[in-house]
């Protein structure tokens, strides 16, 4: 029905219904798009993954030691460089990965 940059703009504008704004979120989980997109995009692909109403296919296939209701700290899951500032053991010095999110 719309392209993908209708449904962004529909998005941005809040003019999507909740069923639309689901199957845009989860449009683009499913092609990997949110992660790289504006943090209102990730945030919502967020909140809606935790209501248990997107799922990322990815993160379900990764097993039980991946989160699913937020970002995921497991080194397999950061990009390659970023492992140890996010795991604090890089010189950023977290000392719980949550901190790293904020």
């Amino acid at each position: 029905m719309f392209g993908i940059l209708e449904k962004m703009d529909r998005f941005s504008n809040k003019l999507m219904s909740r069923e639309e704004k689901i199957n845009f979120m989860q449009e683009i989980v499913d092609n990997g798009m949110v992660w790289q997109m504006h943090a209102k995009y990730r945030d919502e692909a967020l909140i809606l993954m935790g209501q248990g109403q997107v799922v990322d296919k990815v993160l379900a296939k990764a097993g039980a030691f991946h989160r699913l209701d937020g970002p995921c700290f497991q080194e397999c899951c950061i990009p390659t460089g970023e492992a140890e500032d996010v795991l604090g053991v890089g010189p950023m010095g977290y000392t719980n990965p949550a901190d790293a999110w904020q």
